[in-house]
């Protein structure tokens, strides 16, 4: 039970420093906090990278897995492959508008879908440890 606890905590770390960054745009955060457009838009590519490798080491575990060869696999690799566009899609709209605000909710809810599948069907601590990297 800790260990679940501590997963989903650092887990979360990486989308509090991206939800962080959106904020201080909107200046929610204080300006001494903020993050300059370009701090914020390396930091979206960088997730968008991450969100790649991510995919490829989750559907490598996932054809493994207890999962494999049911329709609970192919929805899984539908959510990751989701979460994958729906990111690059912030960092795509980040780049033209200067703002994510419109994209950040789905990426969050997304997050948090992935976040409940990994709890319900341990893949290994590769998958794991990519995905705290998120």
């Amino acid at each position: 039970m800790g260990r679940s606890i501590i997963k989903s905590v650092a887990r979360s770390n990486c989308f509090s420093a991206l939800l962080f960054a959106i904020l201080s745009l909107t200046g929610v955060v204080p300006a001494q906090q903020r993050m300059t457009d370009k701090n914020v838009e390396d930091m979206m590519k960088n997730l968008k990278e991450d969100a790649k490798n991510f995919r490829s080491s989750f559907n490598t575990a996932v054809g493994k897995s207890t999962i494999r060869k049911t329709d609970q696999e192919k929805a899984a690799k539908q959510l990751v492959e989701r979460f994958q566009k729906q990111r690059e899609d912030m960092h795509n709209h980040f780049k033209d508008k200067k703002k994510a605000d419109t994209e950040l909710p789905g990426v969050r809810d997304g997050a948090s879908q992935i976040d409940k599948l990994l709890t319900s069907t341990p893949l290994g601590p590769k998958v794991d440890g990519e995905w705290t990297k998120k």
